[in-house]
């Protein structure tokens, strides 16, 4: 019992370091360039099983796309019961967060498990966290935006706003057509004038990408 008690006590820690940390600020991103061009994000949640609640949430209409919902609140039951939530439902239908927090413990305390969640721990679950949620909304961008159902996003799927008189042009200056089209480029690996699911993964949240063009890319745009 002893044992259980310190799992919450450091969770809930945890969770509260997360909550107060500054690694969701992008106040430091220099103006004009978002840290990612896609999406505006909300702060992540730790929890999977939340997000899944959020997700459903989102598709059923009872939150906008990245408005957080109240995991406490049993207004939110149904989600749960959708996302295979039942077990840790309270009799009054409020999420238990104690018992969430017990199941994610040992998810987290891996190498080695020891009792004890250590920075390196908590970052490899972040990181994890941090890619599939970019691989959601990557796959909801997709679906929206690929009116010809062929799997990959061309220029003008993606911003129909511009002309090709617009392209044609090619000004740079930030957002103008030429600003999007240069990134849309690098993007591009195999230069087929569309994007497949990796290359607008790239496209989408470029300070997550490896591809080397595109971080050149950021690095111009932070000097600028």
């Amino acid at each position: 019992m002893g044992r259980v008690v310190v799992y919450v006590l450091i969770t809930i820690a945890i969770i509260v370091f997360i909550a107060l940390s500054p690694i969701n600020n992008h106040g430091r991103t220099p103006p004009g360039l978002n840290r990612r061009l896609g999406s505006n994000f909300s702060k992540p949640n730790f929890d999977p099983l939340a997000v899944k609640m959020q997700r459903i949430a989102e598709e059923k209409g009872y939150a906008g796309e990245g408005d957080a919902i109240n995991l406490e609140n049993n207004s939110h039951a149904e989600e749960a019961e959708d996302a295979g939530a039942g077990e840790y439902l309270s009799d009054d239908g409020r999420l238990n967060i104690t018992l969430r927090l017990l199941v994610l413990f040992p998810l987290l305390d891996k190498k080695p498990r020891d009792g004890l969640i250590s920075f390196e721990e908590l970052e490899a679950w972040n990181v994890v966290q941090a890619r599939e949620r970019l691989a959601y909304r990557t796959q909801r961008e997709i679906q929206s935006r690929d009116k010809d159902g062929d799997g990959a996003i061309s220029f003008k799927e993606y911003l129909p706003q511009f002309s090709n008189e617009d392209i044609e042009k090619n000004e740079m200056g930030h957002g103008e057509a030429g600003w999007w089209m240069l990134q849309f480029r690098n993007a591009d690996v195999d230069r087929n004038g569309t994007l497949d699911f990796d290359e607008f993964n790239n496209f989408l949240h470029p300070e997550d990408s490896n591809n080397k063009d595109i971080q050149i890319w950021i690095l111009r745009e932070k000097l600028k």
